[in-house]
């Protein structure tokens, strides 16, 4: 004797898995606690560098070095530890830096400058 036959019953497919899961969990309205702060603190990074870089102003680089350092720790505070605030934390660093080094080059320049002038009279 045979046994019964069970009738073919097709399988369900799995549910499809996400490739990529968010690092970070977002918030009720959709997204990343402290993404923005990050951001904000690599552009203003970049925005240093480039006017140290290009020697348009030393003290714009300072001061966006500053902010882009206290946005940076903004966003670590809230959570958010992804490469856009690393990036951000260390071009903020290296704009500060560089915008110092240049200002005290400028006025250091202009002294010397000073007083090459005023030996001559």
């Amino acid at each position: 004797m045979n046994p019964p036959q069970q009738p073919y019953a097709p399988q369900q497919p799995a549910a499809p898995q996400q490739p990529f899961a968010p690092q970070q969990p977002a918030s009720l309205n959709g997204s990343v606690p402290g993404k923005g702060a990050a951001t904000a603190s690599l552009v203003l990074g970049i925005v240093g560098v480039v006017c140290w870089f290009f020697g348009w102003s030393s003290i714009v680089s300072v001061i966006c070095g500053v902010i882009g350092l206290i946005l940076s720790s903004n966003a670590k505070k809230a959570g958010f530890d992804g490469g856009i605030r690393t990036a951000g934390f260390v071009l903020s660093i290296i704009a500060l830096a560089g915008g110092a080094l240049v200002f005290v080059a400028c006025v250091a320049c202009v002294g010397l400058l000073a007083g090459v002038g005023a030996s001559m009279s």
